[in-house]
């Protein structure tokens, strides 16, 4: 038997942001890139602030959704940042799911900013949900943007966020509700 000694030369990418976000992989070498050069791209994956794209966000595969591990950190940081820059295969440009990313990285400083369990309802059942984050003065945006997704084959009655009615339709009109956040 023949034994050797191989020293074998690796590149690792890390965070300065977050250093505890490490990878050998050459494409998510972007993604930290991206997320260290956007200042609440950490806060939102590694947080709770976002309802969509917090940590324990059911948009991030099992794995990734609650741990703390570089890996998941990173998994959760190349999600969002595929559908900030339209890099997801399953989502165009002009998908809601497109627009909630850029909303939240656009304003995750915001004052005020949340996030929300948005569902629609017809005369009895909920149908159509979607967590969306929003701010005061962009909640009728994010509204008029789940209003555009959501099934059109039911007859809406109502909305709801957080269990709370926002929106409602009585006689053929829409009306928004005073328990619409202000």
């Amino acid at each position: 038997m023949k034994t050797t000694e191989e020293i074998t030369k690796q590149t690792v990418y890390t965070s300065e942001v977050l250093p505890s976000v490490r990878t050998t992989n050459e494409r998510l070498a972007r993604v930290i890139a991206w997320a260290d050069a956007h200042p609440y791209a950490w806060q939102i994956v590694c947080g709770r602030r976002s309802k969509p794209f917090g940590k324990n966000s059911c948009v991030y595969i099992g794995w990734a959704q609650r741990a703390d591990t570089s890996a998941a950190v990173l998994e959760r940081a190349r999600h969002l940042h595929e559908l900030v820059h339209n890099e997801y295969p399953y989502a165009g440009e002009d998908s809601i799911f497109v627009f909630r990313a850029r909303f939240t990285a656009e304003h995750f400083g915001d004052k005020e900013f949340e996030g929300g369990f948005f569902q629609q309802h017809d005369a009895k059942y909920p149908r159509s949900c979607l967590d969306l984050d929003y701010t005061p003065e962009t909640f009728e945006l994010v509204l008029q943007k789940f209003i555009e997704w959501m099934d059109k084959s039911y007859q809406t009655a109502r909305i709801t966020v957080n269990g709370e009615t926002v929106w409602t339709v009585s006689e053929g009109r829409a009306i928004a509700c005073p328990a619409a956040p202000q």
